[in-house]
């Protein structure tokens, strides 16, 4: 006689399945499958990746274009993106295509709660890559690393969401609630990694639970994890917003980079201009 235990793990494997069959297989993305076959080939060449862009649909194609032309990404020292090849060449390949997966499938459904997972997500990347790859002295492809985790952090949370709105009859005859959501969402992520070729070690990033360590300093899940209970505090005290104080640019002209400034300047580049709040704090030497 099989344990309760095993009816349940059974019983969750075939809503994943269920899932993942109509979210992940049954819809369209918005962008042709052979996109990712070449970002995934670093061999390819600039002709190669440029005609990609006919291939992608016309929202995240734009949204690319904009986040790669945000200070963020450093616009003002290296000039503007005009075409796809310089979007990937400054973003890199990897986070080319779990972006264009990012968006891709927050933008199946206009869901509020799509959306503020989606924010959140995108808070955990940017707070990890940006100020916490700092202050733990990042190298570059580290830093990316967070980066990518952060995004994909919660995906298979952004993939239940969009089946609850897409397919409400079908979510409330399988009685998921938030406990089975917390236990099985890092699931719907790994199998995104698997299905779409990204990197093994987004595997490690997303399945973690807690904060962990390497030998002697914290291992990248764990910063990735410390990022998001920074992000996940803010969105519950402050109503679904990342709010941070933070010096910005001097109105007279003589500061005109902050860290606060780089951060709202990203989440307005890719659509979430109403999840992020700078409250003003003034420059040092004030």
């Amino acid at each position: 006689m099989k344990s309760r235990k095993i009816m349940e793990d059974e019983k969750a494997q075939r809503i994943l399945a269920e899932i993942e069959d109509k979210i992940l297989n049954g819809v369209n993305l918005g962008f042709d499958p052979e996109v990712l076959d070449v970002l995934n080939n670093f061999d390819a060449s600039e002709r190669e990746i440029e005609i990609l862009k006919a291939k992608i649909g016309e929202e995240i194609l734009a949204r690319l274009f904009s986040i790669a032309n945000s200070v963020y990404y450093g616009q003002l020292k290296r000039g503007s993106v005009d075409t796809f090849y310089k979007v990937v060449s400054r973003l890199g390949m990897d986070f080319t295509r779990v972006l264009i997966i990012f968006l891709a499938i927050a933008g199946l459904s206009r869901d509020k709660e799509v959306k503020i997972i989606f924010a959140r997500s995108f808070a955990t990347s940017i707070l990890g890559g940006r100020i916490l790859a700092q202050e733990f002295g990042l190298k570059v492809n580290d830093t990316k690393k967070v980066e990518l985790g952060g995004l994909l952090l919660e995906i298979g949370r952004i993939i239940i969401a969009i089946y609850r709105s897409l397919y409400n009859e079908d979510y409330e005859q399988a009685e998921i609630g938030e406990e089975f959501i917390a236990a099985y969402h890092s699931l719907l992520g790994v199998k995104i990694i698997e299905k779409f070729k990204l990197p093994e070690y987004l595997k490690d990033i997303i399945s973690m639970e807690c904060l962990t360590l390497d030998a002697e300093l914290m291992a990248l899940s764990g910063i990735v994890m410390a990022a998001y209970g920074i992000v996940d505090l803010s969105f519950r005290k402050f109503g679904n917003k990342l709010v941070i104080a933070s010096p910005m640019p001097d109105p007279d002209g003589m500061v005109i980079h902050t860290t606060g400034a780089v951060i709202e300047d990203t989440f307005k580049a890719v659509g979430l201009a109403n999840y992020i709040k700078i409250i003003r704090r003034p420059l040092p030497h004030q």
